[in-house]
């Protein structure tokens, strides 16, 4: 297929162009002039690659017209890492209004299906496993834009019968992860043998490796019926921040120990944080197939291979 890609400069979106050649599709890409391309430095020469911003409704339109893609894969973002993407407009332009910029500059072509990237954040902080039929009740400009996105998206196929398919990631995690997350970081330490502090580390996460993800979205790929739904991409299992970094520890065998309690717990910390996969199963007859072990395990190998990506951070 001839699929139009966005947000490949992202941790995410890299992984996902990498699989999509990896499947002998045709990657077209969007990126901003100031993007930082070094997820995609090794492939850049395989892909399609277009200098627009889903912020200039103009300059998309005649992209995606120019490109006529079959399907249009949606993975920008701005505002999921709270301590560096903390711009207020820009959050609001990219993950609303450039959404919105998207899926207009696309109704002048005919395509096969739209994937819409949502996030988990639109849930805020509940005590169950959140529900694709949950109302929303997101505690920041992110996952309140990422709602309004996802709610755009399926009022428009409801008015229009665009094929557009939203999702919901959880947490994931894998090669390319930006360097301040936790999973990057901590193994990045582990390798060097450097202090580990964390807080009491009971935070829960729905943990998701990235090659999970990009099966469900081959996978979503093949089936525009089901659109204007809205499916969480998850695991169904949370883990501990402390189990998490168990699972790093032991598979890299630093001698590091943790040091748990050594940082405050910030404010609004999650300790539930768990999708439920009822839906997706149902419709997508889709189920991750990494288990929390296989899927660090092949970060860490990965991290031991591309350190140099992460030695400017601390």
């Amino acid at each position: 297929m001839r699929i139009f890609l966005t947000g490949a400069g992202g941790f995410v979106g890299a992984n996902m162009a990498r699989r999509l050649l990896k499947e002998g599709h045709e990657v077209h890409i969007s990126v901003r002039n100031s993007t930082n391309a070094w997820r995609l430095e090794d492939i850049i020469g395989e892909i399609n690659t277009h200098e627009v911003d889903i912020i200039d409704f103009n300059g998309i339109s005649k992209t995606i017209k120019s490109v006529s893609p079959e399907a249009i894969i949606h993975m920008a973002t701005y505002g999921a890492y709270p301590t560096v993407q903390q711009d207020l407009q820009k959050i609001l332009d990219t993950n609303y209004t450039g959404t919105i910029n998207l899926v207009r500059a696309c109704d002048q072509i005919r395509y096969g299906i739209f994937i819409n990237t949502s996030s988990s954040s639109e849930y805020g902080l509940v005590s169950k496993s959140m529900n694709e039929n949950d109302l929303p009740k997101p505690i920041d400009y992110y996952g309140a834009t990422k709602t309004g996105a996802a709610v755009f998206c399926q009022t428009h196929t409801r008015i229009t019968g665009a094929p557009i398919l939203t999702t919901r990631l959880f947490s994931v995690y894998g090669p390319y992860e930006e360097p301040i997350r936790l999973v990057p970081s901590t193994i990045k330490k582990c390798i060097r043998d450097e202090k580990l502090e964390f807080t009491q580390g009971m935070q829960k996460r729905d943990f998701i490796y990235t090659r999970d993800v990009e099966d469900a979205y081959l996978a979503m790929l093949k089936r525009p019926d089901l659109k204007g739904e809205i499916l969480n991409i998850g695991t169904g299992t949370q883990y501990t921040i402390k189990e998490m970094v168990s699972a790093i520890i032991k598979e890299t065998g630093t001698k590091s120990e943790p040091e748990w309690g050594a940082r405050p717990t910030k404010q609004f910390e999650s300790f539930n944080w768990v999708a439920d996969m009822a839906k997706t199963h149902r419709l997508l007859g889709w189920r991750a197939g990494s288990g929390l072990d296989d899927g660090i395990r092949h970060t860490v190998a990965w991290m031991r291979d591309n350190l140099r990506h992460y030695e400017a951070v601390s």
